[in-house]
């Protein structure tokens, strides 16, 4: 199998592609994560993975595959923004205790021009 480009700093996904015995080197570049607001949550991962991997794609061109992955989580229909530091972490997480919420993945595979985009939640 040919080695691919992980666009994701997530050590989680890193770990994943170990135990896939995948091999991979992990290259990222800092992306805009803002999307347009008429986008519904799954779009919306799907939209900030397509932008990691199109970011990758321009710096390293179209002959290694590359895999790029966004999480977000949505809480009463509202995407619910990463944590700016430890105590917002905290708010967060206590916020989404006890309740219903979603976790939803967006993937990106990008290859000879060729772009497969998926999610999970």
């Amino acid at each position: 199998m040919q080695k691919i480009i992980l666009a994701s700093q997530s050590p989680r996904r890193k770990q994943l592609l170990q135990w896939a015995e995948v091999e991979f080197d992990v290259i990222i570049k800092d992306t805009d994560e803002s999307y347009p607001p008429h986008l519904n949550p799954t779009d919306v991962a799907i939209h900030i993975a397509k932008n990691k991997a199109s970011a990758i794609k321009i710096l390293q061109g179209d002959t290694v595959p590359i895999l790029a992955a966004d999480t977000i989580v949505v809480l009463a229909k509202k995407i619910i923004c990463k944590p700016a530091d430890r105590e917002d972490a905290i708010k967060i997480l206590s916020k989404l205790s006890g309740q219903k919420h979603l976790v939803i993945t967006g993937v990106c595979i990008v290859f000879n021009n060729k772009e497969i985009v998926f999610t999970d939640t």
